[in-house]
């Protein structure tokens, strides 16, 4: 069974849009020919640059319909749609606005910055369509204050158990134990997570009394659970962490395109 999603909406909708936009705009571009030869100043070249500067427009207002839960303007999966595969289509029908003229000016720079907020973009819903689905994969739906509380009430159980215990007993615990809080440190693993290797829980077991034997495998049982919850907090930070961390390049460099897009309008109208 094909599930629907935000690339294949509707059949590809907002594909087969962006191919036919695409065809038509080569072939506007290949019978245009002025008299003072192809460029963005040309009449095709204003109109494509018009309807570059639109769709731009439009793909920056994703954001707001995003966060406009209750609006009837179409659904977010199928914004997200066009704002894949438009702003896809963008990196191919704008050099046919700029006659594929480019130079060191604020004009190129407007596509290059257009460029780096596309590849950011991608890069963003590719890890959504690669990573988001792993969270609940992994997790179980258990959130990470629930696993927190459930590693908290591990390690009280554990100190109960170590209470008057023997010396061995305590070294076995040493030998597996931990410290632990979610955090930078936790997310670079910089904290050290002990690994509770079987082969080494039998040689230690030897060295406990007899008395102490049953506990002992309990307490070590538990470390390990809480180990394996401490590395699930971990990789479901680390993530959410690659879910973000896109949005730290892709907003500011479309700032600075929509900087750079004004510049490059007023200076074609008015200084020219």
């Amino acid at each position: 069974m094909n599930y629907e999603t935000f690339i294949n909406y509707r059949n590809y909708r907002w594909l087969w849009c962006t191919i036919g936009a695409l065809l038509l705009g080569i072939v506007g571009y290949v019978l245009d020919e002025p008299a003072a030869g192809r460029s963005g100043g040309s009449i095709l070249g204003y109109t494509y640059g018009t309807l570059a500067t639109v769709a731009i427009v439009w793909l920056m207002a994703y954001g707001l319909r995003k966060r406009s839960y209750h609006s009837s303007m179409g659904t977010v999966e199928g914004w997200l749609a066009a704002h894949v595969w438009v702003g896809i289509g963008l990196l191919f029908f704008v050099p046919l606005h700029s006659a594929f003229r480019f130079g060191l000016n604020v004009h190129t720079a407007a596509y290059v910055f257009m460029v780096l907020t596309i590849v950011t973009g991608i890069w963003g819903v590719a890890n959504y369509a690669t990573l988001s689905g792993k969270i609940q994969a992994h997790r179980g739906g258990t959130k990470d204050e629930t696993l927190i509380e459930q590693i908290d009430a591990l390690t009280d159980k554990i100190e109960r158990l170590c209470a008057g215990k023997s010396e061995r007993f305590l070294a076995l615990f040493n030998r597996f134990d931990f410290s632990f809080r979610p955090g930078f440190r936790a997310l670079l693993r910089i904290q050290r997570i002990p690994v509770v290797e079987q082969r080494l829980v039998t040689e230690l077991l030897r060295d406990i009394p007899e008395a102490e034997r049953e506990d002992a495998i309990t307490m070590v049982g538990m470390l390990d659970q809480r180990g394996d919850l401490a590395h699930l907090i971990i990789d479901q930070s680390r993530i959410k962490a690659l879910l973000k961390v896109w949005l730290y390049f892709h907003v500011p460099i479309s700032v600075a395109l929509c900087v750079t897009l004004a510049i490059h309008i007023l200076s074609v109208f008015f200084l020219w």
